[in-house]
């Protein structure tokens, strides 16, 4: 096997934080190949195409403001089995599924929550399954029904 580096999707000069460089948290490659998740310890996820460009980023929710926006870690990220929406795993308890659509352009929406008893530590979308399947602090396991609607 030979492994030979590419390129740097993110370019620490563009990211910088007040502890040095970009630490990454997660990251996720979509089910199709054509888009790449990353998200850094700011809690920002960052979109690529499969050429490591056109970046988007989408700072995620979070389940309770009152506790400040920099309370939370993202610590898992998965594309649903057509890639067109991707699950996030929170440290504030919660998984988010948002719609992202199939284009570049599309509008980023939430279109389900699913509220945890316990840090997200790690999440999967298996390919041709309707489920999500988390890891929790806690050490419990668990599996999120995504429903199929049409609006969805």
């Amino acid at each position: 096997m030979h492994i030979e580096h590419l390129s740097n999707c993110l370019v620490y000069g563009k990211i910088l934080l007040k502890d040095g460089a970009a630490k990454v948290t997660c990251m996720a490659w979509s089910q199709n190949n054509a888009k790449f998740a990353v998200c850094t310890v700011d809690r920002v996820v960052s979109l690529y195409d499969d050429m490591g460009s056109g970046e988007r980023k989408a700072p995620p929710n979070q389940l309770n403001l009152k506790y400040g926006r920099k309370s939370y870690m993202v610590k898992g990220m998965a594309f649903s089995p057509d890639s067109t929406k991707i699950a996030i795993g929170q440290t504030d308890s919660i998984i988010y599924v948002y719609k992202i659509g199939e284009d570049w352009g599309d509008k980023k929406v939430i279109c389900k929550k699913f509220i945890q008893t316990s840090a997200v530590t790690c999440l999967q979308w298996p390919a041709e399954r309707h489920i999500i399947v988390f890891g929790l602090a806690e050490g419990k396991d668990g599996a999120a029904k995504m429903t199929c609607m049409p609006w969805s």
